[in-house]
């Protein structure tokens, strides 16, 4: 190990150092109880949360029946774990479906 190296290793312990002090100044101010990373924006509702990301997805059928050589060619180039995924999800979609139809009928009958 030459001078250079040791210089070298040297400034590295001072930098980790460093940044352990940083870190433990910073863990003191996370006991605050202020709400100062809370906007208001986060209550506000839009159009895409009335979208279940499961239910769009099994909407791929539809690229199925318009495109079938298409979706052919996409699920090819999957390996058999990520279609075991594929179908794993688009059977949790299915679940999400009826979840979903029975909140809005206890919505509808709680009115």
């Amino acid at each position: 190990m030459g001078v250079d190296d040791e210089d070298q290793d040297e400034v590295n312990s001072l930098n980790i150092q460093k940044l352990v002090q940083v870190w433990l100044h910073d863990e003191d101010d996370d006991d605050d109880d202020s709400d100062d990373d809370f906007s208001d924006d986060e209550e506000l509702q839009t159009p895409i949360d009335e979208v279940d990301p499961f239910i769009f997805f099994v909407g791929t059928p539809a690229v199925q029946a318009s495109d079938p050589a298409r979706f052919q060619s996409l699920m090819q180039t999957l390996d058999f774990h990520y279609q075991a995924l594929a179908n794993g999800v688009a059977q949790h979609a299915e679940e999400r479906k009826v979840e979903i139809e029975k909140e809005k009928l206890e919505k509808a009958n709680a009115q």
